[in-house]
This record gives C-alpha cells, structure tokens and sequence, in this order.
C-alpha cells in the first residue's frame, strides 16, 4: 500500500483537530506526501462534530476526501457515519468504554475496541484519549516509523505550554503504542505499509499559502475583520507581516477593512484584505470605489455556505456571481481561482502582479475546504518568482500630471502622496484624465473604455488554463477552484474502466477565458459542469458566453451544495451514468440507421 487515508473523527473538545495537526506535520516531516481535509462544527459552544482526514502517500495525492482505510473514533454517532464508507480490509479504531459493543457491524473490515478511556484515566487525564488513539494509529503503521517525530512535534505544537502538557501528551502517544505491541490481538495486515520518503517539502494550509505569497508579493498592509473560514489569513499575517516591516489591522467590519485596504494602496503600499460570503457582501461598494480610482486593492474571498451566516465552516462555490457581477455599475476586475494548495500561493502572486499593473481589484475565489486543508508543497524557488510594481510617472518641474491618461493599454502611471509634482485628488465620482469630476456622457463613455481597455491588455498573461485526461475524449469537464483533485482522480479511475473523459480548469474566472473554453467544448459530445453550488453559476457563464461556438454539445450539470466536498467516487458515478447514456445514444442511433 502506497497510498492511506485516515480518518479521525469526534466531537467539538475532544482533541481532533490538535491530533490530526500532530500526525499530518509528523508525517510531512517524516519525508512522506500529505493532504488533508478538516471539518469543523458551526457551534461556537456546543458539541458539533469535528473531522480530520488526512492522507499519506509517497507521492503527491490530489484530495484527501473518499473512503477511509483507518477510521478513528472518539463518539459512538460518528462510528455508524463513517462504518460503511470503510474499504475492504480496513480498520475501525472506538473506544469500548463509550461502546461497549457496536449495534453492527462489517465483517470485510478489522474493528479494534479499545478501552482508550481506561488508558487516559490511567495516566490521569481523561482528556488525552486522541492522543492515546494516535499512538494506537502509529503503532500498526510500525513500518512509517513515526513515532520519533510525533514527539517532536508534540513539544512544537505545545512549546508554549506548560512541560506537564508536552509530558502528558507523549505518555499517551506511548500508551497507545505501548498498547498495541502488548495487548492488541491483530487481524489487519496494516504493518506492512510501507511508503518512499520523498525528501524535503513545505507543508501549508491555502489560507498560509495565501498569506505567504502576499508578503513575497511585497504585501506590507492587511486589514481584516475575523470572519470563518477567512480568519487564518489574518491571523498568519498579524504573526508575519511585522517581521517584514509590515503592519495588520482588525477592523470593526469589512467595510472597514476594504476601505483602509484601499487608503493603504492609495499610499504606494502594497495591501490587501480577505473575507468570506457575508464580508464580501459588505466590501462591493469599496470594490467598486477601487475600480472608478483606479486602486491596485487584493481580495481573498474563501467561500462558505450561504446566504446570510449560513452554515460557516462549511464549503461551497456560490459566490461566483458575486465576485464577477455583484458589484454596481460596470467594474473592472480580475476573478481567480486557485485549484490546491500550491495554486492558492501563485494564483496570489499573480493577484498582487495583476492588480498592480493594471491598477484593479483582483478577488481570489477559494472556499472552506481549501482555505483550511493542508498540502505537501514542493519546495519553491523564490528566486524565479516575477513581481511587479505599479508604473509610476516620471515628472519635472512645470510638468502636467495627469493620473488619468487616457493611454492605448489603459495603464496610466500612479503617483502617490509625497511624490514630487504627482498631486492629485481622487474621488469616486467620473472625472476627466486630470481627475476633475465631470458628468459629461463623452467623458464616462472615454473613460469607461479605458477602465475596460485595461483588462483586455491584461488577458494574455492570465494563468493558462489546465487540462487533465485524454485529448480525443469524448466527454469533458469543466469547473474551478477546489474540485479539481476529486476531478482528476475521477478521471482516472474512469481511465481504468476505459471511458476517455479531459477535463478544463480556467484559473481566471473574470475575464472569462472565452477562446480556451470554445476550443475546448468543440471537441466535445458532453460537458459536465461540475461545482458546489445550486444555480449553477459557472455553467451558466459558460452557456451564455461560450457554447454558441458548437450548438452540438450538450452542456450538463453536477452540482453538490450540502457543504461537504465533491468525493473522487461520486464524480465517477457521474461519469459512468453520462457514458453509458452516451453509449445508449450510439446504440440507438445505430439502430436507427440499420433499420432504414
């Protein structure tokens, strides 16, 4: 077995996430491929559920959902949600002193009892029973040999605690292995995992990606207000950006936040700010404020189920329209969409580029199952990586600046406060090129132009888009942003059973990639677009922009929005069903013609 997936799950206060943060960096460190996914409960207070799973492979995985080979559990409700999604020979870890016998069970599986409780009580604290359970875990994975570096990290993670709690967490991981070696009757064959150690990598969730690469983009101003799953960006920042001479601020609101973002670049600082669907909400005025001014302004939206508070740590894709169409009046911006973790890093990158060159906003769609999910990422070499700097005029005595200048690219050089003979004022209303208000149609007509004019010389620097699967497929998928590692292995699953399928992910939503997407559809019988939304809102951009290209193609759906992530296993379903409908298409077709 190269490839393991694991799975812990409890509830809220149980120690879930602390342990699964443990063995997901233990791992990495180790020198194996890690991706994982985290679930958290909606509850501030309460006694919600929590999942990890976190999977390790010797080479880099795509998701982290699917089933589960070793499925912990601390609660007796999440045993009988997790039994049946349990591979053949794998393993089910519960506590026998909450259980004392499971009401059913699976005989294609090992199911271990432990007493876990017992053994924490031994060790006086009821509390470590997660830690007890991981070293359960690590000790039928003997051959990954990670039990040295879990101790590491334990004394990592909990650095700043008091020693009794690094002591007490290390005697539990002890006695969960100490366990296995003395007591435990073993039915799997689980100690023969064996994986290649792949050598040094990062390990980082999207939200730290993001933050990372906005301070290599030369970021030095973030100004936020908490809001899930967003608030780790903040939180990374408010530790690292001083570092660099940078500064944060918590706003009351993300009103606010959008707005000192704004005043901050209107000084020559790089900024951004980042939020989720209810923030963003808030932040489409100053959206559209940065757009008439002209203001180089970064975004991070990490989508979450809505409307309103809907449900906040949960995932889903449904604030495309938002970002490409919520703003009032005609707004230039630039709409990205990162696909993994290692994606959430560049596509920021190009966001801080993009948005200073071209002096727009630029919103970085991701969600609630990338933002927090943690990934292997291969070293970068920040040496090779391009940063741009906004184009400032260049101005002598007696000179007329006119930060408005009506220029074939739409680019006019920005000056900033404090630049010699660069005064001028900004407003929001619709001004001349000197920035003199006017409400004269030649001039909102001019202008408007130039703001678009912008977008079109930036359109071929956008992120090419990526293709995956089989070029002479007859069948395609497209979609966006984090459904693309359930997608691929999908794909290739399907390769297995003979069905070609390619899939296109555009990594800039806005501009639509209008070419690469006709090109692609033409080729095409099928389309399935695939996102986590109800309306459909990326399939429907596509069929009004894109599909008049190839009247030919028909242009289906799959949606999820339960606020769980797409698994490799019903995207494959799915293709299934349309192949086979396809194949019956042929068949009938066939018939047809021999009969006549």
């Amino acid at each position: 077995m190269k490839d393991l997936r694991i799975k812990i799950s409890g509830t809220s206060g149980q120690g879930i996430i602390s342990s699964g943060d443990i063995l997901s960096y233990a791992t990495a460190r180790k020198g194996y491929y890690v991706t994982t996914y985290r679930a958290f409960p909606s509850e501030i207070r309460g006694d919600g559920k929590c999942y990890y799973t976190l999977r390790i492979s010797e080479h880099k995985a795509l998701t982290a959902t699917g089933d589960t080979d070793i499925l912990i559990c601390l609660d007796e409700d999440t045993i009988y949600e997790g039994l049946n999604r349990i591979t053949k020979n794998g393993i089910l870890i519960y506590d026998k002193n909450l259980i004392p016998e499971l009401k059913e069970k699976r005989s294609d599986i090992n199911i271990y009892d432990i007493p876990l409780t017992e053994l924490a009580k031994a060790l006086n604290s009821e509390r470590s029973r997660n830690m007890v359970a991981l070293g359960i875990a690590v000790g039928l994975l003997n051959n990954l040999h990670l039990e040295e570096q879990i101790n590491n990290d334990i004394e990592l993670r909990y650095k700043n605690k008091p020693q009794e709690v690094i002591d007490s967490n290390k005697k539990a991981l002890k006695s969960g292995l100490d366990y296995v070696k003395n007591n435990l009757k073993r039915t799997d064959d689980y100690s023969k995992v064996q994986m290649a150690q792949t050598g040094a990598k990062l390990i980082m969730s999207g939200n730290e990606a993001i933050g990372l690469a906005a301070i290599v983009a030369g970021c030095r101003f973030f100004s936020g207000y908490p809001i899930t799953p967003a608030t780790e960006i903040m939180e990374w920042l408010a530790k690292e950006l001083p570092k660099f001479g940078g500064k944060m601020v918590q706003c009351e609101d993300e009103i606010a936040a959008v707005n000192y973002a704004m005043g901050a670049s209107f000084a020559g600082i790089k900024s951004m700010t980042a939020t989720s669907g209810p923030g963003f909400s808030l932040m489409q005025e100053g959206i559209g404020l940065a757009s008439m001014a002209e203001l180089p302004l970064v975004i991070a939206d990490v989508q979450r189920c809505g409307p309103s508070t809907g449900v906040p740590t949960k995932t889903e894709q449904s604030d495309l329209c938002a970002a490409i169409y919520g703003t009032h009046g005609d707004c230039p911006k630039i709409v990205l969409a990162p696909m993994n973790v290692a994606d959430c890093f560049y596509q920021t990158i190009n966001a801080f580029n993009f948005a200073e060159q071209y002096q727009v906003p630029v919103i970085i769609l991701s969600d609630a199952s990338l933002g927090p999910r943690r990934e292997c990422v291969d070293l970068i070499d920040f040496d090779k990586l391009k940063i741009v700097d906004r184009q400032k005029p260049v101005l002598k005595e007696g000179d007329i600046y006119n930060r408005y200048e009506d220029t074939e690219s739409g680019i006019s050089p920005i000056s900033c406060p404090g630049d010699l003979y660069g005064e001028h004022v900004v407003t929001g209303l619709e001004h001349t090129v000197s920035n003199a208000p006017t409400p004269e149609p030649a001039v909102h007509r001019q202008m408007t132009e130039k703001r678009f004019r912008k977008l079109e010389t930036a359109a071929g620097q956008f992120s090419k888009a990526k293709t995956y699967g089989s070029d002479d497929a007859a069948i395609g998928i497209i979609s966006w942003g984090s459904t693309s590692g359930p997608v691929f292995e999908a794909i290739d699953k399907a390769a297995e059973k003979g069905i070609k399928v390619q899939a296109l992910y555009p990594r800039t939503l806005y501009p639509l990639p209008t070419d690469w997407i006709k090109n692609f559809i033409k080729n095409k019988e099928v389309i399935i677009v695939i996102e986590a939304n109800y309306n459909a809102q990326f399939k429907s951009t596509i069929v009004e922009r894109c599909t008049h290209i190839n009247k030919g193609t028909e242009i289906l759906e799959f949606l999820k929005y339960d606020g769980t992530p797409f698994t490799p296993e019903e995207i494959f379903d799915e293709i299934n069903k349309v192949a086979r409908l396809q194949q019956e298409k042929l068949e009938l077709a066939t018939n047809k013609h021999t009969h006549f």
